[in-house]
């Protein structure tokens, strides 16, 4: 039973560090266009109940760098029941390039979304969600990344950091999965983005007809577009520079954290046979590894604890070169802590995902 363990362990950790390589494979580089040339550009917000969180939004996109005539920022209200959409008016009641409307469709962020986008005048559509803080040069950063052979831009969109014990988790979380959308995108293998810092041309949107082919899942404006999008031979770019970054708010506690992740993770159903494989190792061989812990060291079994150490210190070279490129504060030192909690709970957000029906708000 030890050397399967043993054998098992060495696995993982040569899982970790193939992951570690794709760092340093050579990415395919591109030309940024020069501003003169910049397309103009839709932003699409959908919002519910968010009255709280739009004063920061609203001046984040009114302090960007991108000249007002060249983007639109249109916001979708599915539905708030708290003043939302007649407070959003009257915070952007002077702002000729930004309106509100309401969801035209039923109540759900994918009909919000294509109520956005049937009402945008521009082919390059960016979205992120109300709870964000974009850099000021976001969009600036995304219209530029845009040339004649690319489809889609993503990028990177981390949590803000706070002194408490939850937004390590969160923030860790963040971290690994950019992590794996760093590593898979190395390999021009590339399968997720973020939401909240995502960009696709409107042309695309309606050659793949909408969101008809993956209306069957609450989740996955995102990731299951995104991977329909790859699979037609859309040519996606990663931007990784600090300016492109959209911040966003950890959940203030475990239990709202759960229910988050159980709505992201419920479109991963609906991913490939292939794409649920290779995840499915990664993630199945780190949840067992933080199985393993307690017993090694209770039995102080130095191989198993060498290479949970080792393990931790490959994930720590990788998050430590992803937050020094994006200027992430993070404390490395957390992750013998951190690391563990998360995948342990990915068992309870595997488990609601599958058995409890999840909503988006």
């Amino acid at each position: 039973m030890l050397t399967v363990i043993s054998i098992f362990v060495v696995y993982i950790t040569l899982i970790n560090s193939v992951i570690l390589l794709t760092f340093f494979f050579k990415k395919r580089f591109y030309q940024k266009i020069e501003e003169s040339s910049l397309e103009k550009a839709s932003v699409i917000i959908a919002f519910r109940n968010e009255k709280e969180n739009l004063p920061e939004l609203i001046h984040s996109l009114k302090s960007q760098s991108l000249s007002p005539d060249n983007f639109e920022v249109i916001f979708v209200d599915d539905y708030s029941t708290d003043g939302s959409f007649e407070y959003l008016k009257s915070l952007i009641d002077e702002q000729t390039n930004f309106k509100v409307i309401k969801n035209k469709y039923e109540q759900g962020k994918k009909f919000a979304l294509k109520t956005g986008i049937d009402e945008a005048r521009f082919d390059i559509l960016i979205f992120t969600d109300a709870d964000c803080i974009p850099e000021s040069n976001w969009l600036k950063s995304i219209v530029k990344a845009f040339d004649k052979e690319t489809d889609i831009v993503y990028g990177y969109s981390p949590f803000l950091y706070e002194k408490n014990f939850m937004n390590k988790i969160c923030q860790y979380e963040n971290l690994f999965t950019s992590v794996l959308m760093t590593a898979f995108h190395n390999v021009e293998f590339p399968y997720m983005s973020f939401g909240r810092n995502f960009a696709y041309r409107k042309s695309l949107f309606l050659q793949l007809g909408g969101y008809k082919q993956i209306e069957h899942s609450l989740s996955g404006d995102d990731d299951l577009f995104f991977q329909l999008a790859i699979k037609n031979g859309a040519r996606a770019k990663l931007i990784d520079d600090k300016d492109s970054i959209v911040y966003s708010k950890c959940k203030k506690t475990f239990r709202q954290f759960i229910r988050q992740k159980s709505r992201h993770i419920s479109a991963s159903k609906f991913y490939s046979i292939e794409l649920k494989s290779v995840l499915g190792l990664i993630y199945s061989a780190n949840i067992l590894l933080s199985l393993f812990i307690f017993p090694a060291f209770l039995f102080r079994d130095l191989f198993l604890i060498t290479f949970i150490i080792l393990n931790w210190f490959i994930k720590s070279i990788e998050i430590f070169i992803l937050t020094r490129k994006l200027n992430i504060n993070f404390p490395l030192i957390k992750i013998p802590l951190v690391d563990p909690l998360y995948f342990l709970s990915l068992i309870i957000i595997g488990i609601r995902s599958r058995f409890k029906i999840v909503r988006w708000k």
